[in-house]
């Protein structure tokens, strides 16, 4: 009874004592707040993201700036520095940290819409609705959601749902976010406002444009439309960004046109867009590409394209996978669209000489954000101690007014402990983490060489067709004639083929579950896959198909093409690694519910210690084979989408046995 009144009184004094000797303190943090507001606006207006990064860190550790605000506005700084890696770290840590105060639940919206922006264009759609959807919640229950944040996290959610395939739930978010847009420029008629409204839309116009939902998109250009020419009346109107925005609008518009099938509106509409400013600028020339190669105006394309390198030395662009995709290989269509051999013939060496930079590039970048990454990890580390050596004395001091220094001692030593096994514990996680990113960066980068390898051999049999009917005086007859142009032909599919497969692997991790509308022979799926093999120099070995004797009676409810590609990848992945021997295609029903798949094979098989790892990215068990090490992994992917799986038997050493299983309904 005493022990327990003698705790009680001295936790009591404790509190007491601690109120006071913190009194002055809280006083000068909340006195300096104005002052670090102020410093970081000074740093944000001025673009100085370096001493934006420092002024934070510091005020953080002299409590100046709240945990909160320092994840934001660090993660802002190194957004502006192209360190997307820094900027989302930090913004994750934000949204996990406690809010305390209105400021914090601001803070934290802010972050959350940043966040979401970055997973978004990712393409990571789960990860952002599920940052997207609490930030919104909480918002509205704090009265927060009259904001901007909380109308583009709207944008956002509605871009994610269109992406998965839920374009009703898409449209119902983004009717609501153009009524706030209509509401906050009516009470609020600003250019900041407008402008907010006018990306929100362009975001939104986009996404459809991306999806090729061409009537969805014409909508939204009329409010993109209604947006500009209230903008255009305001008396400190930007006739800079209106322009731009105008020639936008009707590029737009014209893309859209030409998907509807309205040529002549859609040349009509291009035409008005090339009569502003912003058209005859190099940025603009580039932005009009897009409907050119809609267009199938690839003459006009590939002469927009000649002011792509100029661009990309003026901005000091750095040669990346995302510019590649998304400039050089749509310049190289452009090109063998307008039969400019040569020039498709450069282009293609540009991409070529463009991998390699691109991929070290990408791994400098790579380390160093792992390095400044761990630094912050390790100064987070530092800021945590001292502020737990700080209570700590605090609290020694305390305890020696009050004569009980001997039993604080033991609690400071049993927290301490505690403390140091879960900073043991974060340290082998890290090094977890660092020795994985070490092996997905050489995967990444074996398949980057790999593309880089498949995408360098057709070319070189262009380069050798483009020097021969380069070559003054030589005479062809017309069969040879005929013979280069189908090489030709067939060498630049097998280009497209390549980006196609890239593209498809953006895929493979995807969780969303493929429509099954299809209701067909369970036997035809094997059939059309048979048939995208024909025997050739590539496929020497023939397939065997056998069907157990109630398989063609079978009708499965199924998506007829994404069942088909599983299966022609699994026939594909037998074919390459075997040599001589066989190839048997076996469907029968284990179940009533069930239809299985089977490709044996008597190639080199995988080893049981690799088993486990055949399905997951860029994976090839012989490197010097052909190929890109993706081929499973998308078949996988497909099948677990469709309701089914695919799996390797183990028990099977003839070769390789991949079983796929579909359900019947």
């Amino acid at each position: 009874m005493k022990k327990t009144s003698l705790i009680l009184f001295l936790l009591a004094t404790l509190s007491i004592i601690t109120t006071l000797y913190s009194c002055d303190e809280k006083y000068v943090i909340v006195a300096n707040t104005n002052q670090a507001d102020s410093l970081i606006n000074v740093a944000y207006k001025n673009h100085d993201y370096d001493s934006l990064i420092i002024l934070a860190d510091s005020m953080q550790k002299t409590g100046e700036l709240s945990d909160m605000k320092t994840c934001y506005w660090r993660g802002y700084a190194f957004s502006r520095q192209k360190k997307m890696r820094l900027a989302e770290s930090n913004w994750q840590r934000a949204i996990t940290l406690d809010t305390l105060t209105r400021e914090d639940k601001e803070y934290y919206a802010k972050s959350a819409n940043r966040l979401a922006g970055i997973l978004l264009l990712k393409g990571e759609y789960e990860a952002t609705m599920k940052v997207a959807i609490p930030a919104m919640e909480m918002m509205k229950e704090t009265g927060l959601d009259q904001s901007s944040d909380f109308t583009y996290l709207l944008v956002t959610l509605g871009c994610c749902q269109l992406q998965l395939e839920k374009p009703t739930e898409a449209a119902i978010n983004f009717d609501q976010a153009y009524l706030r847009y209509s509401k906050m420029t009516e009470q609020e008629p600003t250019v900041t406002q407008y402008t907010n409204a006018i990306v929100g839309v362009i975001t939104i116009t986009d996404n459809y444009l991306l999806q090729k939902r061409f009537t969805e998109a014409f909508y939204w250009i009329s409010h993109l439309e209604e947006l500009l020419n209230r903008y255009k009346q305001l008396p400190d109107a930007d006739q800079i960004f209106f322009d731009k925005q105008e020639a936008r609008l009707n590029f737009y518009r014209a893309t859209t046109l030409e998907g509807l099938g309205q040529h002549a509106e859609a040349t009509k509409a291009y035409d008005k867009a090339r009569q502003t400013d912003y058209a005859t600028t190099n940025e603009g020339k580039l932005e009009a590409i897009t409907y050119l190669m809609a267009a199938k105006r690839f003459e006009e394309a590939s002469h927009n394209f000649e002011i792509l390198n100029e661009q990309i030395s003026k901005y000091g662009i750095k040669f990346s996978l995302d510019i590649i995709q998304h400039y050089f290989l749509p310049k190289y269509r452009a090109n063998v669209g307008a039969h400019q051999l040569d020039s498709a013939l450069q282009t293609g060496m540009q991409i070529c000489a463009a991998l390699d930079t691109a991929i070290i590039q990408a791994q400098q970048d790579e380390a160093l954000e792992l390095a400044t990454l761990y630094d912050l990890q390790q100064k987070e580390t530092v800021f945590v101690q001292q502020k737990a050596d700080m209570a700590r004395q605090r609290m020694i001091a305390t305890i020696a007014a009050l004569a009980l220094i001997i039993l604080f001692f033991v609690l400071i030593i049993f927290f301490r402990h505690k403390a140091a096994m879960r900073l043991e514990m974060a340290y082998y996680q890290l090094e977890i983490a660092n020795e994985k990113t070490k092996e997905s960066s050489r995967m990444k980068t074996s398949f980057i060489h790999q593309m880089s390898h498949e995408i360098r051999t057709p070319l070189n049999i262009l380069s050798g067709f483009a020097q021969i009917i380069s070559t003054p005086d030589i005479k062809l007859d017309e069969e040879t004639k005929q013979d280069m142009n189908r090489k030709i032909i067939e060498n630049t599919v097998r280009i497209t083929e390549l980006v196609n497969k890239m593209l498809e692997m953006s895929e493979a991790n995807s969780k969303t579950v493929i429509e099954r509308g299809d209701t067909i022979p369970a036997d035809q799926i094997a059939v059309e896959a048979m048939n995208a093999f024909p025997i050739g120099e590539k496929y020497k070995i023939p397939i065997d198909l056998q069907l157990d004797e109630h398989v063609g009676s079978i009708r499965i409810l199924t998506n007829e093409q994404a069942a088909t590609r599983a299966l022609v990848l699994l026939l594909d992945n037998a074919e390459k690694y075997t040599k001589e021997g066989s190839i048997h295609l076996k469907i029968d029903t284990p179940s009533e519910k069930i239809i299985r798949y089977t490709v044996e094979d008597t190639g080199i098989g995988v080893p049981k210690a690799e088993a486990e790892h055949i399905f997951e990215e860029f994976v090839q068990l012989n490197e010097n084979e052909e190929g890109t090490g993706i081929g499973l992994t998308v078949a996988h992917s497909i099948a677990n989408r469709l309701g089914g799986d695919i799996i390797l038997d183990t028990t099977y050493t003839s070769g390789a046995r991949f079983i796929m299983t579909l359900p019947i309904a």
